[in-house]
């Protein structure tokens, strides 16, 4: 189990709450062995997760149990939640107060509460079979539709949650603050990797467009802080120079790509006041994370950021369609990773639960390349590349090019061999960009990005955009 061996922290804090409110490991520990005494038996239990100290401290018990843990974001709807507890027959679910109202109606009762949060139990437990080293299921977006999970075993948790603590020297006087929900995968990790070594967690669920946000920071001066691209370019508008704080170290991005001109800036500030400042890549089927790369001067006069090297006991190879390994550098190709850290297969519900697919690599479905430096680079996704009039585009390309020379954000999607370029503002000169006739793209200007629950942007809700358009133009 992942957090059994740290009762050595027991005097440590484990979580802020602000300056003068706190938890030491010691009281973390009590009040997680108090939460299983309510949990007899190995089965699952879905945790409907918010950054604060009942998820936590409910958490951290499950972690330590054998029981399997289910991850949602408390944003779920509640037809997704009725889905999922059809297709899953869990023996508990924890949630808010609030969300329990809801789940009364489908045969549960209340057993245990906890501040705002309550635990609750079927009425009629299902008896199945586990595979006896699955720990976590976590969906593998911010948006779940199809109600499909990753299986994660404690040997993935751990051996992913060892190497990331190695590569950024995480030790117990660290601290970092939470800027992204617990049931997204880097999320997680980030909780995962400041518990095992007995660090600090400042517990927030904030915007950093909240003042709130900034006296939580204020007052507690993590030593670190994490978040995606959408994190990044909100700080940027703000400034930058509101993270740095005498405790500050190292900042980490992970989450998808940062635009170069994004990169510029953090990199400037980060290098100007001795921060380390780490790109990294990752997906939830790696338990997440996959590469890292320290940011250098070198890199900025690159065309294309790296991913980095694997992280410590991984590897990451390239293969051409054949499947063929390619050795030879900047030369495209799909990305693999080879690791103890990847997945053991797709949960669609509770009958798939004996089984535990171990897999010697992850096919990523990036298309990327190595330099001659050892270094890894992505270029685009399978996924993300359409024909238009016999071109072949790669929308995250298009995407790059546009956002690095525009003071503007835009998300590009193909469909029914269109390419369509939602963009906050009108593009005065796309040629620039990509020379294409002009009836094969579609610019609609938009006035803020749907976003997944991890701060990415959702274009599952931009296709929907244009098919809802696409039938209204039908009608």
């Amino acid at each position: 189990m992942l957090f059994n061996q740290i009762n050595k922290n027991e005097k440590k804090i484990a979580i802020y709450f602000n300056e003068n409110n706190t938890v030491v490991y010691k009281d973390l520990i009590k009040e997680a062995d108090f939460f299983l005494k309510n949990i007899k038996e190995r089965n699952l239990v879905i945790l409907i997760a918010e950054n604060n100290i009942e998820t936590i401290f409910a958490y951290f018990a499950l972690m330590k149990s054998d029981n399997v843990i289910m991850i949602l974001d408390s944003n779920t709807k509640n037809n997704d939640i009725k889905i999922i507890i059809e297709r899953y027959s869990p023996g508990y679910i924890y949630c808010s107060k609030k969300i329990a109202k809801f789940i009364y109606n489908y045969n549960f009762n209340k057993i245990f509460s906890f501040l705002k949060f309550d635990l609750l139990k079927s009425k009629s437990i299902r008896k199945y079979e586990i595979f006896k080293d699955l720990k976590i299921l976590m969906s593998t977006s911010g948006s779940l539709g199809e109600p499909k999970f990753v299986k994660l075993s404690n040997t993935n948790l751990k051996t992913n949650t060892e190497s990331i603590i190695s590569y950024l020297k995480l030790n117990f006087l660290d601290r970092t603050i939470t800027t992204m929900p617990m049931s997204y995968s880097y999320g997680l990790s980030v909780i995962n990797t400041h518990l095992l070594c007995g660090a600090s967690i400042v517990l927030n669920n904030r915007s950093i467009v909240d003042k709130s946000f900034w006296k939580l920071y204020s007052d507690t001066s993590p030593s670190n802080i994490n978040g995606v691209p959408f994190f990044y370019n909100l700080l940027i508008r703000i400034g930058l120079d509101r993270i740095l704080n005498p405790n500050l170290k190292f900042i980490t991005q992970a989450g998808g790509r940062l635009s170069k001109n994004s990169f510029e800036k953090i990199f400037k500030e980060t290098f100007e006041n001795n921060i380390k400042f780490f790109l990294m890549y990752g997906q939830t089927e790696a338990s997440p994370r996959i590469s890292y790369h320290q940011a250098e001067k070198e890199d900025l006069k690159l065309k294309n950021l790296p991913i980095g090297k694997a992280v410590p006991g991984g590897e990451i190879l390239i293969k051409n369609e054949k499947k063929e390994i390619v050795t030879d550098n900047d030369i495209d190709g799909n990305l693999y990773y080879r690791g103890k850290n990847i997945f053991g297969g797709y949960s669609k519900s509770f009958k798939d639960f004996d089984k535990f697919t171990f897999l010697n690599e992850l096919e990523t479905g990036d298309i990327g390349y190595k330099n001659l430096r050892g270094n890894f680079f992505i270029t685009g996704r399978k996924s993300r590349f359409i024909k238009v009039y016999g071109y072949r585009l790669n929308l995250d390309y298009i995407e790059e090019k546009i956002n690095n020379d525009e003071s503007n954000q835009v998300a590009c999607v193909g469909f029914q061999d269109i390419l369509y370029i939602f963009s906050k503002k009108i593009i005065v000169d796309l040629e620039k960009f990509v020379i294409l006739p002009k009836d094969s793209f579609k610019i609609i200007i938009i006035k803020e990005f749907p976003l997944n629950t991890n701060g990415k942007i959702s274009y599952k809700e931009l296709i929907k955009k244009i098919i809802r358009n696409f039938k209204k133009f039908k009608n």
